[in-house]
């Protein structure tokens, strides 16, 4: 994991707990399809949720700018954090009221990790993860990109949630 990164302050923070976070590797067409599961609460939903999000190196945004559109409408609240390349100033979700881009350095380890975090009153739910290094792949390096891996974590427990919010404001606040 990257020094500085949300993952690995997370991680630090609960490596001696009774119950450690439980560290996985997912590949990104399972995360996607978890993402929009995730997501669909708040557009199924009437509790409008604070939503934070981390997009790996911003260029993936714009593949889903219309369903974060949707996904303004419903939520009280939206932070989106990626490299200023990643386009979101051309897209109409950008200019909602209830919508904060939060721009990261190229050098952020944030910029490398990909992050969906939803709080709500009724609802918690998190996805945290980093992409593989590429001496992981060793010689199966991914050919396309839904062949990409990622090395992390989900779940629904409300403290983590807030913890790792907190700990995303403090490093926006760095």
């Amino acid at each position: 994991m990257l020094e500085g990164s949300i993952l690995r302050r997370l991680n630090e923070a609960h490596c001696h707990d009774k119950y450690p976070l439980n560290l996985g590797v997912y590949y990104k067409n399972t995360l996607v399809a978890l993402c929009h599961a995730l997501e669909d609460f708040i557009l199924d939903s009437d509790s409008a949720p604070l939503m934070v999000t981390a997009f790996q190196r911003g260029k993936w945004y714009l593949e889903e700018a219309d369903r974060y559109n949707s996904l303004a409408d419903k939520s009280e609240y939206v932070a989106i954090l990626a490299t200023p390349d990643a386009g979101f100033e051309i897209h109409p979700t950008s200019k909602k009221e209830n919508v904060a881009l939060v721009h990261l350095h190229q050098d952020d380890p944030v910029a490398e990790e990909w992050h969906l975090m939803i709080l709500s009153p009724t609802y918690t739910a998190m996805v945290l993860c980093q992409e593989l290094y590429e001496a992981d792949y060793g010689s199966n390096k991914p050919q396309e990109d839904l062949e990409r891996k990622f090395y992390g974590f989900w779940t629904f427990e409300p403290e983590l949630v807030h913890e790792t919010v907190e700990l995303t404001i403090d490093h926006i606040k760095d």
